[in-house]
């Protein structure tokens, strides 16, 4: 069995998922009072701050280096770091299709934040009671909810241009916007324990009617200088990046429009998700410029219909879209094929 020696905490290191990964690799933090066999021992790093001056020697003797930025469509490293190595490198990020930069070999893992939300959600006893026992009460005393955390310059302008709806939404904006604006808090979530950021109030899907899921990119990255160079912009140098914040109404049984990269909604189409093109226009997905997108989810909420979203093929699509993110067959099969026999050829071909 292969070796991965771990130098600090890793993206395949997470109790949600190491479990899996037990069955295929042997996970042995580094050591500098150890020496490693090359046929045996891959390197595997996931943050600056952990690497070690000390593995250089390794990678000067042709050794493997695993560089997994799993929750990322860009490492926090720079090829340049590392360009006497590249060819033993593998760069595994969390998104479709990223750009060649400098890295010599990358895998993407276009559906990880799928794998990894159904794992998080099914994998603690507490967590999956409050998940799986969720039964929508829907009271709908306000149109919808859109949750958001981080700062960037295009959820101000998603903000401003929303400003004569906001009223109607149940929304956040925790680092901007009047000192920042929270989520209400209704009931305790088994999830405070360790994640503040996938609580689960289900008060907030009762009372809403859709999601509106703010991405972490509406833009592809087009000039790669500034990238090579370490000098990065809200544009990512991707195809696409589909996070947790897509999945979140999916696994909480709640329709959604997604603010974020053209080809989302059929993204999730590819893998069998149902979207709700009888509610919305979703032409949006299919735009170039974020601005155009823009201009038709904010007509999408101002046209909101009722009587279409009664439709009983929404809480079909619903349901049907829970029970697809929910199936453990489907998503163990999945990271295998696009996560765990990818890595193993890489590191057999020597």
């Amino acid at each position: 069995m292969i070796r991965l020696i771990t130098v600090g905490s890793t993206d395949f290191n997470y109790n949600q998922c190491q479990w899996f990964f037990d069955q295929y690799f042997k996970f042995e933090p580094y050591s500098l009072n150890k020496t490693y066999n090359k046929e045996s021992c891959v390197f595997v790093v996931s943050r600056l701050e952990y690497w070690h001056d000390s593995i250089q020697p390794y990678l000067d003797q042709g050794y493997k280096l695993i560089i997994v930025n799993l929750w990322e469509a860009r490492p926090f490293f720079l090829a340049r770091q590392f360009e006497p190595y590249l060819d033993n490198i593998l760069l595994v990020l969390g998104c479709s299709n990223s750009y060649e930069y400098g890295w010599s070999n990358r895998l993407d893992v276009a559906r990880w934040f799928w794998y990894n939300e159904h794992l998080w959600y099914t994998c603690d006893q507490q967590i999956r009671e409050s998940i799986l026992g969720y039964v929508p009460n829907r009271k709908n005393t306000k149109l919808f909810l859109m949750p958001i955390r981080r700062s960037k310059q295009f959820r101000d302008q998603l903000i401003t241009n929303l400003k004569s709806v906001l009223d109607q939404a149940i929304w956040s904006y925790v680092e901007k916007f009047n000192d920042g604006r929270s989520l209400p808090r209704y009931t305790w979530s088994p999830f405070e324990r360790t994640r503040t950021d996938r609580i689960f109030e289900p008060e907030w899907y009762d009372q809403t009617y859709f999601t509106l899921a703010v991405e972490t990119a509406v833009n592809q990255l087009h000039n790669m200088t500034n990238e090579i160079s370490g000098l990065r912009s809200e544009d990512y140098p991707c195809d696409l990046f589909v996070t947790e914040k897509t999945f979140k109404p999916i696994a909480f049984q709640h329709p959604f429009m997604v603010c974020g990269m053209k080809g989302t909604l059929e993204f999730l189409q590819a893998n069998g998700f149902e979207t709700y093109d009888h509610i919305f226009d979703e032409s949006y997905d299919q735009l170039n410029f974020f601005e155009d997108r823009l201009e038709i989810i904010y007509n999408n909420i101002k046209n909101f219909n009722v009587d279409q979203y009664m439709n009983p093929l929404t809480e079909e699509k619903i349901k049907h879209n829970y029970h697809r993110f929910i199936d453990r067959s489907l998503v163990l099969n999945g990271l295998k094929n696009d996560l765990i026999t990818p890595l193993l050829e890489w590191i057999d071909a020597r």
